[in-house]
C-alpha cells in the first residue's frame, strides 16, 4: 500500500523561537490557513499512536469529529485534511480561502 501524500503544505510545528521542531508534532497549512496538527503520542494509554486535530477558517459551520487518533501518522495527515475539506464544502468554501 502507497502512503498517503498529503495535498496540503505540512511542517514541523514551532510553537516560538525558543521551540526545537521534532519529526513527532507537524502543522498542516493551506496558505496561512492553520488545516491542523498532528502528534506521536509518547506515553499514556495512546502511546505510540498519532493525535490528530483538525482546524480551518473561522466558519458557521463546524464538523465532528474534529479529532481523533490514528496508527500512522500520513493516515492522520489524511484524516485532517480529509476534515478540512468538508468543513469547506459544508461551508460553501473553497481551498485557499
Amino acid at each position: 500500500m502507497t502512503a498517503y501524500q498529503p495535498k496540503y503544505k505540512w511542517r514541523r510545528t514551532k510553537i516560538d523561537d525558543n521551540d526545537v521542531p521534532t519529526d513527532n508534532d507537524w502543522s498542516g497549512y493551506d496558505g496561512e490557513i492553520d488545516v491542523g496538527r498532528i502528534q506521536l503520542q509518547p506515553h499514556g494509554p495512546m502511546k505510540g499512536q498519532w493525535m490528530w486535530a483538525a482546524n480551518g477558517p473561522r466558519v458557521r459551520k463546524r464538523l465532528l469529529p474534529h479529532q481523533g487518533f490514528e496508527p500512522e501518522g500520513r493516515e492522520a495527515m489524511r484524516k485532517v485534511e480529509d476534515y478540512y475539506d468538508r468543513l469547506l464544502a459544508a461551508n460553501g468554501l473553497n481551498p485557499g480561502v
